[in-house]
């Protein structure tokens, strides 16, 4: 391999990442002879880059940031390629205040571990989802607790991390707020009264949480939710969550499959996708099994 991009968000998570990006790409130049190293301005920036990165073929596309940054990248990896396209092997470098898809990954929570944990001579598949046909990186959600993620402002971000995230949760577990849904799983129809939901191709919190396993390559489509999020019923789940079995909890609903479809029956309900506002319901989720490449961890 010898031309590497490194997309740089210099504004995720606690905005350590320009003082950064000078010592991740020194180490990127130990391997790649040629590193091309842009920081972003605005979101655009990296959606473009990465399709720059697709259509000029480099063999590497390094991103840090957060979900949402590596969201944007897929989309620009993914949208508007052929399906012949030849896509660049992929490295990802945490840098935002959640980094989910880096902690289902395995990868170190800081980006200077992270590159350095990397074998740039293997690399294994990645399921990428899809929501309504457009890439995303990690979850889409919906309802009480992820809208208070979604209002955490930057600053609060960039100040506490991700205590800011825990802090609005948490004021929000009195909200009795719930959702008429109906929700079909490759064909077969249920509706449910939901306060709020998340889906995912592979989640290591749930994986933490659960019986059921998701994996980054098992080529489906996992959809966890809570009937209810006021405290009471949070508390009563932590024998569960104990004992790794919240999915087979009544008051949890742990789906699967290579379709999911989500419509809100009683009115209209927004999503996020990687943290940030998406679409309204009703949403398609998708998956391409094995679509990107990316970077091996180095084995112990």
């Amino acid at each position: 391999m010898n031309n590497a991009m490194l997309i740089v968000n210099p504004n995720s998570g606690k905005k350590e990442g320009r003082a950064l990006s000078e010592r991740v790409a020194a180490h990127l130049g130990e391997h790649f002879p040629n590193v091309d190293v842009r920081l972003s301005s605005c979101a655009a920036d990296v959606e473009v880059w990465a399709r720059e990165a697709r259509e000029r073929e480099y063999d590497a596309l390094f991103v840090m940031g957060g979900d949402g940054t590596v969201g944007l990248s897929f989309r620009g990896l993914f949208e508007g390629a052929r399906e012949n396209s030849r896509l660049p092997a992929f490295g990802l470098l945490p840098g935002g205040t959640g980094n989910g898809l880096a902690r289902t990954l395995g990868i170190a929570p800081d980006a200077l571990r992270a590159i350095e944990s990397y074998d740039f001579s293997e690399t294994i598949p990645l399921d990428i989802g899809l929501v309504n046909g457009r890439p995303f990186a990690y979850t889409v959600t919906g309802g009480t607790l992820p809208a208070g993620i979604r209002k955490v402002s930057p600053e609060l971000k960039s100040r506490y991390g991700f205590l800011a995230y825990v802090a609005s949760t948490i004021l929000r577990m009195g909200d009795g707020e719930h959702h008429a849904l109906r929700i079909v799983v490759d064909g077969k129809e249920r509706k449910e009264d939901i306060s709020s939901f998340s889906a995912f191709s592979a989640n290591a919190l749930a994986n933490e949480f659960s019986r059921y396993q998701t994996s980054v390559a098992d080529g489906e489509m996992h959809l966890i939710a809570l009937r209810d999020a006021l405290l009471p019923s949070l508390l009563a789940l932590l024998p569960d969550i104990l004992m790794h079995a919240v999915d087979g909890d009544d008051r949890v609903l742990f789906l699967h499959g290579k379709t999911i479809e989500i419509s809100c029956v009683d009115g209209g309900l927004r999503c996020g996708v990687d943290g940030d506002d998406g679409p309204c319901l009703p949403v398609k989720l998708t998956v391409r099994p094995g679509a990107l490449r990316v970077f091996a961890l180095k084995k112990e």
